[in-house]
């Protein structure tokens, strides 16, 4: 019984610095590169050293953390192949999951009003000065869209699938919106994508989503060419005509 009661409360103590991390990693608190040493964890999340061991096993099985002998745990590194594979799936995934919100959205009250409040949530951003606070909220109605979308794709496994990228796709946000006036764009473009869910417009939210996704990958991309963010781990290697950088302006 004992035994049973400290396994689980072990496991539970796991799970909550595990999805602290995760968090942090997801809106850039631990940029890539970042060190996770196990007794800065342990200091960083008031957990023992056992539970944060199998949070940091648990984040490397996702893909968030790498562990390398000797040297310790960091938040995995970000490489422009990872990005480009990311972006490619992305760009097959979730303009097929517009497609199905838009269908959902002809029949769905429930949906219909969620995306009319986001829209509006969206405008009043729009209209703000830059800024953090601005930024701030503008990642918070971005993360509500697409938990909007993923909850209206009727596809189980293509839900499931969306779901399960969602921390890698999250913290690529902060790197896409590293210049403010990529927000403004996004905005737009989220504007756009709204417009087309609540018009039950399947093909044009489709286009939305992936011209949305382009320019992302485009800014994420000049970020990381301008060297302002460490933990990357290959070269730039893009070649001259790499649709990333012959993507739409912003």
């Amino acid at each position: 019984m004992t035994d049973a009661a400290g396994s689980g409360g072990r496991a539970s103590k796991a799970e909550l610095v595990y999805r602290q991390l995760r968090g942090e990693i997801e809106v850039g608190t631990l940029g890539p590169g970042s060190p996770l040493g196990e007794l800065a964890v342990v200091a960083r999340t008031g957990a023992s050293r056992t539970p944060v061991r199998e949070a940091l096993q648990r984040l490397a099985a996702d893909g968030l953390v790498e562990l390398a002998p000797r040297q310790g745990a960091r938040v995995s590194r970000v490489s422009l192949r990872s990005v480009r594979d990311l972006y490619d799936l992305r760009l097959v995934l979730e303009p097929e999951a517009m497609r199905q919100a838009a269908r959902s959205a002809v029949a769905d009250p429930d949906l219909r009003a969620a995306l009319t409040g986001l829209r509006g949530d969206l405008t009043d951003v729009g209209r703000r000065s830059a800024g953090a606070a601005r930024s701030e909220r503008f990642y918070e109605l971005a993360d509500r869209f697409d938990w909007t979308v993923v909850a209206a794709t009727a596809n189980e496994h293509l839900r499931r699938t969306l779901t399960e990228l969602r921390p890698h796709t999250a913290r690529l946000r902060n790197l896409s919106h590293g210049d403010p006036r990529r927000i403004e764009g996004s905005v737009a473009e989220h504007l756009r994508m709204c417009d087309a869910l609540l018009d039950g417009d399947a093909d044009e939210a489709a286009a939305a989503c992936a011209e949305h996704l382009q320019h992302g990958m485009r800014a994420i991309v000049d970020t990381l060419a301008r060297g302002t963010v460490g933990g990357l781990l290959d070269e730039l290697d893009l070649p001259v005509g790499d649709p990333a950088r012959s993507a739409p302006g912003q």
